[in-house]
């Protein structure tokens, strides 16, 4: 969870539009409005281009591999916080 809300050493970049630390402002939704995001959507997050350089570009929304909401993130995402709401209880 600390890793999706950005609390962690490499940057304090939240992957969850609306919510974390820094949250994600620029992502490309199924609103395919420009330059927007949509509350509670979750981004793939950094990509490795070769040799190893991790990229993660904010003005950009159009880059499916990093910037764009994707259902399956979102599903594991809801699992993922009911298991972090059960361990805690």
């Amino acid at each position: 969870m600390n890793y999706l809300y950005g609390c962690h050493p490499c940057h304090n970049l939240s992957f969850v539009s609306g919510v974390g630390a820094q949250p994600k402002k620029v992502a490309y939704g199924s609103n395919r409005a420009d330059f927007s995001f949509i509350p509670g959507g979750v981004v793939p997050g950094i990509r490795i281009l070769k040799p190893d350089f991790p990229e993660n570009r904010e003005d950009y929304p159009f880059l499916w591999s990093e910037n764009e909401y994707v259902i399956d993130l979102a599903a594991s995402y809801i699992y993922l916080v009911n298991a972090v709401n059960s361990l805690l209880k």
